[in-house]
C-alpha cells in the first residue's frame, strides 16, 4: 500500500501559486546553452528551473549547415501530468499540487545520472544533464551520413514515481520531447485482479494505470512571435482506397483537434511570411510517435477530450489543467474560446496518453517506459541541408 499512502499524502497538499510566464518576445529566461555540431549545424536556447514545470526552455533557435539561424520556439515545457489508476480508487494527481514535494520535486543529479555528459546547476543544484550522442543514419542511399543529437534530461520524484523529461535536438532540426516513467507499482488487493496483473511473488496485484502528459509549446517562428499560422493537413483515401487526396485547411480560431488515422490528420505551424527560398513556407510539423490511447479519459475531463489544442498566447494560461490564475480559464478546453490565431502568437498544447498494464518484470522497479513525439522541420530548408 506504499503507493496509495504516497498518493493520499500528495492529495492533501495545498495548491502552489507559480510565478507568471515571461511576456512573449525575444526574452531569454535563465541560462544560455548552445551546441554546434561538426557539420556547422547548431542549436541555441535558454533554460531555467521552475517549481511546477521543472525545466523550461526558451528562445530555441536552430541553424542548419550553411543556413541562417532561425527561432523555432519561444518557450516550451511539460505543463501538466496526471495518473489515473484502472480501479478508479485514487484521485488523479497534478504537477501543480505537489507543493509539499517542491513542485515536481526536481532531483539533484550526480555524475552517474549524466554519464559522458555535462551537468548544469540551478540555485546550487545540478538539475540538468547535457549529452551529445550519435543517432544513426541521417540518410542512406548511394551515399550515407551518420547524424548526432543534443540531449537535455532532468528527473523528478513524485510520490513513488520517477519521471524523466528528455529533450532531443537533432542535427537536422528535429526536436523530440519525451517523458519516461519508472518507480514502484501501485499494489491493490488480490480481489481486484480484473484491474491489474499478478506482478509479485506473493501474488499481489499491480493495478494498471494511464499517464496523461500535456506539453506547452509556444511557437515563435523566426524573428516575429506574432505571425504564425496553423494548418491542418489530411490525406483522405478514395472509396476504393487506391488513392489519397491531400487537403490543407488553415485553422483561424482557437480550437481542440484529434488525430484520425483514416485521413492521416496532422498539423503544421508555419511562419506567416517567410519561405525557404523555393516553393515551401517555413514550418514545423507535429508528429505523434503513437496515439493508440489518445481517447483515454476516465474522468471525462475537457482538457483530455482532444489530442491537441491551439490557442493564442495569454500570459495567464500556464498549465494545461488546474491553472491557478483566477482571471483565466482553468484548462485547455476553456482556453479555446474563439480568439483569432491566424497570423498570431500560437501556443500548441499537445497530449500524450499511455496505458501501462504491469508485468512481473516491473515488480521491484517499473522498467522505464518512454512516451515521445517529434517536431519535424517541414520546408524549413529548400533542400536536404546535409
Amino acid at each position: 500500500m506504499q503507493y496509495r499512502t504516497s498518493l493520499l499524502a500528495l492529495s492533501l497538499l495545498t495548491l502552489w501559486q507559480a510565478p507568471a510566464l515571461a511576456a512573449p518576445g525575444n526574452t531569454c529566461t535563465g541560462q544560455a546553452l548552445s551546441k554546434t555540431f561538426a557539420s556547422g549545424a547548431s542549436w541555441n536556447l535558454c533554460w531555467t528551473a521552475r517549481q511546477a514545470e521543472g525545466i523550461v526552455l526558451s528562445q530555441v533557435t536552430y541553424k542548419a549547415t550553411n543556413n541562417a539561424a532561425r527561432r523555432v520556439l519561444g518557450e516550451a515545457a511539460l505543463s501538466q501530468l496526471e495518473t489515473a489508476l484502472d480501479d478508479g480508487s485514487v484521485t488523479p494527481l497534478f504537477l501543480t499540487t505537489e507543493a509539499g514535494f517542491g513542485g515536481n520535486n526536481l532531483q539533484t543529479l550526480t555524475t552517474q545520472d549524466c554519464a559522458g555528459g555535462t551537468l548544469h546547476a540551478d540555485s546550487g543544484r545540478n538539475v540538468l544533464c547535457e549529452t551529445t550522442r550519435s543517432h544513426g543514419y541521417s540518410y542512406k542511399y548511394t551515399t550515407q551520413r551518420q547524424g548526432q543529437l543534443l540531449e537535455l534530461a532532468s528527473h523528478s520524484q513524485i510520490g513513488s514515481r520517477n519521471y524523466s523529461v528528455r529533450w532531443r535536438f537533432y542535427e537536422n532540426g528535429t526536436i523530440e520531447p519525451s517523458v519516461g516513467l519508472s518507480g514502484e507499482l501501485p499494489i491493490v488487493d488480490a480481489s481486484a485482479a480484473q484491474y491489474g496483473w499478478p506482478a509479485m511473488a506473493s501474488g499481489k496485484i499491480a493495478t494498471g494505470f494511464t499517464d496523461h502528459a500535456l506539453w506547452r509549446l509556444d511557437f515563435d517562428l523566426d524573428t516575429s512571435n506574432a505571425n504564425d499560422v496553423v494548418e491542418e493537413i489530411t490525406s483522405t483515401p478514395s472509396t476504393d482506397r487506391l488513392k489519397k487526396t491531400k487537403a490543407v485547411t488553415t485553422l483561424s480560431t482557437e480550437t481542440g483537434r484529434s488525430f484520425d488515422p483514416e485521413t492521416k490528420r496532422f498539423w503544421r505551424i508555419r511562419d506567416g511570411i517567410l519561405s525557404n527560398g523555393s516553393v515551401g513556407q517555413l514550418s514545423y510539423e507535429l508528429v505523434p510517435n503513437h496515439y493508440d490511447q489518445s481517447r483515454a479519459n476516465s474522468s471525462n475531463a475537457g482538457w483530455l477530450a482532444q489530442d491537441v489544442f491551439f490557442t493564442r498566447y495569454n500570459a495567464c494560461e500556464k498549465y494545461a489543467t488546474n491553472n491557478p490564475t483566477s482571471n483565466c480559464g482553468s484548462n485547455t478546453s476553456q482556453f479555446t474560446n474563439g480568439e483569432n490565431i491566424n497570423q498570431q502568437d500560437v501556443v500548441v498544447w499537445y497530449k500524450q496518453s499511455y496505458h501501462h498494464l504491469p508485468r512481473s518484470e516491473d515488480s521491484n522497479r517499473i522498467s522505464t517506459v518512454w512516451s515521445s513525439f517529434q517536431l519535424l522541420p517541414r520546408d524549413w530548408h529548400s533542400t536536404n541541408p546535409f
